[in-house]
């Protein structure tokens, strides 16, 4: 959503409630509230389907979509999301859900490609209707864990990583990354076509971190973001900056 400074942050606090109301999300029989961690077992090589239920409490028909970040993945992870119809992307289609009514069919199939712990973020949206920016209206996170292994017999470190969600962006995005210890005097960079830095980022190391970005300064276009150390480039990945 976007940031309101000021008076108004209170309003931010208030709107976030009210979509908290607007929109109920379950899990096994409970119900889900925003930053809630769903602790979800299992093992390497195991596939597990987690479902939630989604009822809309408001007074009208709500065009919801759902969507994910990868917090902290390993590799052979795989994910299918099904929000009405099924998606390998991390963003679903957009479904119409009535006043009153209960949606069913939003489910996260997960592939554990090794035993160590995974982390998504979980977004269910209200869709713009002029194309812009969606709404977040509620967000939780799913941990994905192999409970008989220990975290000291788990050799294989947690890979460096780094995404922007949305992707668009449109006023404002968050960046969920990982740079594994190692790494010192690590930034983040965005870079417009030419290669000229437009935006530079200190980040942290050894931790799942996050950080958040405006598009204020920044015109419509492609972007390239980049996670640098001491001046080695170590991954770099595409921004599209739509307003």
């Amino acid at each position: 959503m976007k940031k309101i400074y000021g008076f108004f942050v209170s309003m931010a606090f208030l709107t976030l409630g009210l979509n908290a109301q607007v929109i109920k999300v379950q899990f096994e029989g409970e119900d889900v509230a925003d930053n809630d961690t769903l602790n979800v077992e299992v093992a390497a090589g195991d596939e597990v389907t987690s479902y939630f239920i989604l009822t809309n409490q408001s007074s009208e028909t709500l065009n919801l979509r759902s969507a994910f970040s990868k917090l902290k993945v390993n590799e052979g992870d795989e994910f299918l999301m099904c929000f009405g119809d099924c998606t390998t992307d991390t963003v679903s289609p957009v479904v119409p859900v009535e006043a009153g009514a209960t949606f069913n069919n939003f489910d996260i199939a997960f592939t554990a490609g090794s035993d160590n712990s995974t982390l998504i973020e979980v977004f269910v949206m209200k869709a713009s209707q002029d194309d812009t920016e969606d709404e977040v209206v509620r967000n939780f996170y799913v941990k994905y864990a192999n409970p008989d292994v220990s975290v000291a017999s788990i050799s294989k470190a947690q890979p460096l990583n780094v995404d922007i969600y949305p992707n668009p962006m449109n006023s404002n995005a968050s960046i969920s990354y990982f740079v594994p210890a190692k790494y010192g005097n690590a930034q983040l960079l965005i870079r417009n076509m030419v290669g000229k830095t437009v935006k530079t980022f200190n980040l942290r190391c050894g931790e799942n971190a996050k950080l958040n970005i405006s598009s204020a300064d920044l015109a419509n276009g492609v972007y390239f973001y980049s996670i640098v150390s001491n001046g080695t480039t170590l991954t770099t990945k595409k921004l599209v900056v739509r307003k």
